[in-house]
């Protein structure tokens, strides 16, 4: 049913693309085998299903997760997730920076006695990911903007990006802008 005319008139092709399995990620060691990338390339959307990230314990190799080398290579930078549940008057749509943060180096963290993994902050992936919110609550009349971070505990990347979130809101005085801090106690 969906696209049902498009497809009808020849303006949309499906293609299947195989190829992103485990077992084939596991025997290149690599995230998204290069064909498999190749055709995902010449695509203008792609519908994808789930695919494996092995864990730790798990018997594949530590390769890296396709969905997170997908939208590195393609330049995904938002997930965008509308929420609206009309009888309780909630019309909220949630972005989130889909290649930096823990993303951007993924497994590479060390391992001596001390464990470390790595956060990345761009001053460029911080702005389009807080102009892209703004442009929407603008275009579509929304009224207000919250930048959601553990900028209190993580002040250098976290903080970067609440920085640039108020700086952007001042380009959008229509919009109200308020930031969250997350704190998870256990």
């Amino acid at each position: 049913v969906l696209l049902a005319d498009k497809v009808k008139a020849g303006k949309v092709e499906f293609r299947v693309i195989d190829g992103l399995t485990i077992e084939r990620r596991a025997e290149l060691g690599c995230a998204i085998p290069p064909d498999v990338m190749e055709e995902l390339k010449k695509c203008h959307v792609i519908l994808k299903g789930p695919t494996t990230t092995p864990r730790k314990g798990d018997p594949w190799p530590n390769v890296e997760s396709a969905n997170v080398a997908m939208r590195k290579a393609l330049d995904l930078f938002a997930n965008v997730r509308p929420v609206k549940v009309p009888e309780l008057g909630i019309d909220w749509t949630f972005y989130r920076e889909n290649t930096e943060g823990g993303y951007a180096v993924g497994s590479q963290g060390v391992q001596i006695d001390l464990f470390i993994d790595f956060t990345v902050a761009t001053s460029q992936g911080c702005e389009r990911i807080a102009r892209l919110a703004f442009d929407y609550a603008r275009k579509t009349g929304k009224n207000r903007v919250s930048c959601v971070t553990k900028a209190n505990i993580i002040k250098t990347t976290d903080g970067k990006f609440l920085d640039t979130c108020q700086k952007v809101a001042k380009e959008y005085p229509e919009v109200q802008f308020d930031d969250w801090y997350i704190d998870i106690m256990t």
